[in-house]
């Protein structure tokens, strides 16, 4: 008879360990669940709060042809996340290609002396032409495109060159 209150002991102490590992695995997986649920609201939180606006007038002229064959763009932080002074968080897309960060430089012109480019202010962004594909000649005639993206948010300029090269 004492041979059956030690089976059931057995199965007990054996089901507890089996619940425990079972706990333990569930535990872990809310744990990633969890933080995972964390750093995704973080990044929401970060895209929600940039918003950029490029203020550049397309028939102003933002082309110089005569000069260094530059493009300027003036974009205004219209978000409450405050972003690189010198425009270096931004990825900048040229007719459909990449622009490199050493072919961009930045400035902010609505704030002397500034650590971030903060909401309100306005960066003077100069996109460098020739360092795009193989030709140093410049834009060629026709239309052009400048896709810009600040952490999620995206903004599209378009502009023509008529005679500029």
């Amino acid at each position: 008879m004492a041979s059956v209150p030690v089976s059931h002991l057995i199965l007990f102490i054996a089901s507890l360990v089996i619940a425990a590992g079972v706990v333990g695995t569930i535990t872990t997986g809310v744990d990633r669940v969890s933080s995972a649920v964390d750093d995704a609201g973080l990044d929401a939180t970060e895209q929600l709060r940039t918003d950029v606006t490029i203020i550049s007038d397309a028939n102003a002229g933002v082309y110089n042809a005569s000069g260094d064959q530059n493009v300027t763009l003036l974009i205004k932080n219209t978000g409450t996340y405050r972003l690189a002074p010198d425009g270096s968080g931004l990825d900048v897309v040229f007719d459909g290609q990449y622009v490199r960060p050493d072919a961009i430089d930045g400035e902010l012109v609505s704030a002397d002396g500034a650590t971030a480019w903060s909401r309100g202010d306005v960066l003077r962004l100069t996109i460098d032409t020739n360092a795009l594909g193989d030709t140093n000649d410049g834009l060629d005639d026709g239309d052009h495109r400048v896709f810009v993206t600040a952490s999620g948010d995206e903004e599209l300029f378009q502009f023509r060159v008529e005679g500029g090269n």
